[in-house]
């Protein structure tokens, strides 16, 4: 059976005690802990490690016992914020209580001792609690300041210094029970996986804040109505729009009346917009967006002035060259110019939009997906066909940050249209009709950008209206386009009228 007074991992202490071993040695340790020297060398060739052992390292070497018992953080104490320091210390006591306890429950409770055993155990049960209460207020201030200092470092796009936070801020929430601090862990991790562009983490993280949200005082705030939203921009992310729309209804019911008077509740309105036009119904969404748009401020405002603008282009009330005149410079409205103006094809559109894309001063308010690497080989192949440029996109993962169902088949999309453009017909059409296999078989919550799923559908239109093999794929493509026209989708009449965006 195990010691019950050893930690957790003798194999991991015995490692670092090598590691001790490096710079002491086995006299010295042994002299500066008061134990034997044989003890010493019984503990380094595989002896079972006792707690008291461990703490006389600590007190005896100024080992730090975070990283005497776990491996993180410095080995020395001395290496480590005194703050911290206390707080390993506190470790390592209630370590040595737990196995206090643990040994006490293995002692028999019957015969005439039992009282005696009781006692002492309710008594190692109390100095346990003592101990983790006074664990959990010393770690509180530390858990509050590695958060702020986590916050920060998101915030400056600092993800490497984030990175090392986040794994410490991990560490110390085992430790803290504050549920203040337990909600802005659960936040500033989603933020952090966020900004890592771990759509799936992200997510992870959101649903579990937006749970423990619920049970407040009032069963639906401003705050939980902004964490759910969170959730919805996750799902969308990874392009599952129609979850995202059920969840937004849902967010929506719960905010009630009161909920109108929230700058909270007005973003969620804003996304819902943007997704009611993605999925289908532009002129529902346009609606939305302008009525919510007035009510939002700072960074929120520009990714909805960048929807409201791709939007008023898909509804042709403006031209390309109109809207890169419209508002801010930002790099949401790049993205959106950048991807439309490769949707039309119009060498002179692409440049604009790419220029725009590449000027000083560009607010950034987006950071998400670049299409910009696409729309130049598609320049390139318009301006020269024969140009050897396609294999870049074949290469490439077109879509990292969505769906892994979505990332193949817009590969496919993409070089399909390169091909294309370059006249290259044979190897379009193999490319778009392995495209329209992976949609069929995507998981109908699954539902890829508009623009992207137009461009599937006019390569349709435009290559396999001929192969009688090919019928559904193209009856799929005409449908697309005739229910998009008839939600607001003006940018698609050229299509219905049979120009499939090449000039020849």
């Amino acid at each position: 059976m195990r010691d019950q007074e050893g930690p957790d991992d003798d194999a991991g202490v015995r490692e670092r005690l090598h590691r001790l071993l490096t710079e002491h040695s086995q006299s010295d340790i042994a002299r500066k802990t008061g134990t034997g020297v044989a003890a010493v060398n019984r503990y380094v060739h595989g002896a079972r490690i006792p707690a008291a052992f461990c703490s006389s390292l600590v007190r005896g070497l100024g080992v730090n016992p975070a990283w005497l018992l776990m491996g993180e953080g410095s080995p020395y104490l001395a290496d480590v914020p005194e703050q911290t320091a206390r707080l390993g210390e506190n470790m390592l006591e209630l370590v040595e209580a737990m196995s206090a306890v643990s040994k006490m429950l293995l002692g028999s409770l019957t015969g005439k001792h039992h009282l005696k055993v009781l006692r002492e155990l309710n008594e190692a049960l109390l100095s346990h609690e003592r101990l983790r209460e006074s664990m959990n207020s010393r770690s509180r201030p530390v858990f509050e300041r590695i958060l702020q200092d986590l916050q920060g470092a998101l915030e400056k796009l600092d993800l490497e210094r984030a990175s090392e936070l986040h794994k410490a801020a991990t560490q110390v929430s085992r430790l803290c029970d504050d549920e203040g601090l337990a909600r802005d862990f659960l936040r500033v991790s989603a933020f952090y996986e966020f900004q890592r562009k771990r759509a799936d983490r992200f997510l992870d993280y959101q649903r579990k804040l937006f749970l423990r949200s619920l049970p407040d005082g009032k069963l639906f705030d401003e705050r939980a109505c902004d964490e759910g939203r969170r959730i919805v921009v996750a799902l969308t992310q990874m392009h599952h729009v129609r979850e995202a729309m059920r969840i937004c209804r849902a967010i929506r019911a719960l905010a009630g009346h009161r909920g109108r008077k929230w700058e909270a509740f007005h973003r969620l309105e804003n996304t819902f917009g943007v997704l009611m036009a993605e999925s289908g119904n532009l002129r529902k969404g346009l609606e939305l967006i302008e009525r919510s748009l007035p009510r939002l401020s700072g960074m929120y405002r520009k990714v909805s002035e960048a929807a409201l603008v791709r939007m008023l282009i898909w509804g042709g009330a403006l031209t390309i060259f109109d809207a890169l005149n419209v508002g801010e410079p930002t790099d949401a409205k790049a993205q959106h110019f950048v991807r439309y103006a490769a949707w039309l094809l119009d060498p002179k559109a692409i440049k604009a939009a790419l220029q725009y894309s590449r000027q000083q001063g560009l607010s950034p308010v987006w950071k998400g997906e670049n299409f910009v690497g696409i729309a130049g080989i598609l320049l390139e192949q318009l301006e020269s066909p024969s140009a050897p440029n396609v294999q870049a996109i074949e290469d490439q993962d077109a879509d990292n940050n969505g769906d892994a169902e979505v990332s193949p088949w817009l590969r496919f999309v993409n070089t399909a249209e390169a091909y294309r453009v370059a006249g290259d017909r044979k190897r379009a059409r193999e490319r778009i009709i392995a495209a329209n296999e992976l949609r069929v078989n995507m998981d109908p919550e699954v539902l890829p950008p508009p623009m992207d799923e137009a461009t599937a559908h006019r390569a349709t239109l435009d290559l396999l209206q001929d192969d009688k093999t090919q019928r559904p794929a193209v009856q799929r493509a005409r449908t697309y386009f005739k229910r998009r026209v008839a939600r607001g989708f003006l940018c698609f009449e050229p299509v219905l009228a049979g120009h499939y965006g090449i000039k020849n």
